[in-house]
């Protein structure tokens, strides 16, 4: 008799052989719910494994281990529903995130010299821009920006959150305004966290940006993070790992030792729903772990109930949120 249990704690935790891999993947066959079983019981393996191990652990990897692991290297056939199955277990396809019921929900205003484009809450969209310039609006976000770039500089103006790939081009720096810092940019990738606030957060991937606020002027390098608040004019600089702050346009966002009252906030413009709750009873909690986009908004809830008892009642759009 096959204990199927066995086989999946052994699976999550790596120790899984061939055949009992081979037992899995027939289970899986038998049904939808065994499937959608496994890898939720895989997302909050995933998000303890993220606060085990925060420098390792790389989401991207999951598919390929798990191939490895059945030996994809004997051309082993699987059926097209499994594949896609299994990349749920990393994240959701790119081309997912413009499209369908994302990009048509996108709200474009202005006139022929500027276009104000506004992502509601729930969604996400990209613009690739004239010059080749790929940008990713999350949730909650706006961009105002020309039509065609004129002048010396390739100008936008940002409020919310936006991942920029900036084509390359010397003679017109890049420019991103928000309120209270301006980024000038040759050609880069990087994130820029500004939702109305105090604090705004600029994220480097690759390359180099220059950064000024009204009272300083810094250079940041890749992996390094800029913040500045919005009341004082204050700027600091600090390492981090970019995973946690650019994942998002790939359908995911990765927390570890996150202010539970942002990742709250968070939460509410991903999903487009109000979390109802007292900021003072959890201002000095902290959460870590994966959620994702392609998964409801109760996958968090339960994910948080594992991390912090709490109890939660959900209606409609609106979810009450108390520490047990």
């Amino acid at each position: 008799m096959v204990d199927i249990e066995q086989i999946k704690n052994k699976f999550l935790r790596g120790e899984a052989d061939e055949a009992e891999l081979q037992q899995l993947l027939e289970w899986i066959k038998q049904s939808p719910a065994n499937r959608s079983e496994l890898f939720n019981e895989k997302d909050i393996w995933d998000a303890v494994a993220l606060l085990r191990n925060t420098r390792n652990y790389k989401v991207e990897n999951e598919l390929l281990q798990f191939n490895r692991s059945i030996h994809i290297q004997k051309k082993i056939r699987f059926p097209d529903w499994l594949k896609i199955a299994a990349m749920v277990v990393i994240a959701i396809g790119i081309g997912w995130l413009i499209r369908g019921q994302i990009s048509n929900q996108t709200k474009i205003y202005g006139s022929d010299e500027l276009k104000e484009i506004i992502v509601p809450k729930g969604q996400m969209n990209q613009i690739f821009l004239a010059d080749g310039t790929r940008i990713w609006l999350n949730s909650d976000s706006k961009i105002l920006l020309p039509p065609v770039f004129v002048g010396n500089k390739r100008s936008v103006t940002l409020e919310g959150e936006a991942f920029f790939e900036v084509a390359k081009d010397k003679r017109h720096p890049f420019e991103v305004k928000t309120e209270g810092q301006v980024i000038e940019v040759l050609g880069t990738s990087f994130n820029v966290r500004a939702y109305k606030g105090n604090i705004i957060q600029t994220t480097l991937t690759e390359g180099k940006i220059k950064l000024r606020t009204a009272k300083q002027e810094t250079i940041l390098s890749p992996n390094e993070q800029s913040v500045v608040n919005r009341s004082t004019g204050k700027l600091s600089v600090k390492k981090v790992n970019t995973n946690f702050y650019d994942s998002w346009k790939e359908g995911r966002y990765e927390f570890v030792n996150e202010n539970l009252v942002n990742v709250f906030k968070l939460v509410e413009r991903w999903y487009d729903v109000e979390l109802i709750y007292d900021a003072n009873e959890f201002s000095n909690m902290y959460f870590s772990g994966v959620i994702r986009k392609d998964k409801p908004v109760s996958h968090f809830l339960q994910l948080l109930d594992l991390t912090i008892p709490v109890d939660y009642k959900m209606n409609g759009d609106k979810i009450s949120i108390k520490k047990q």
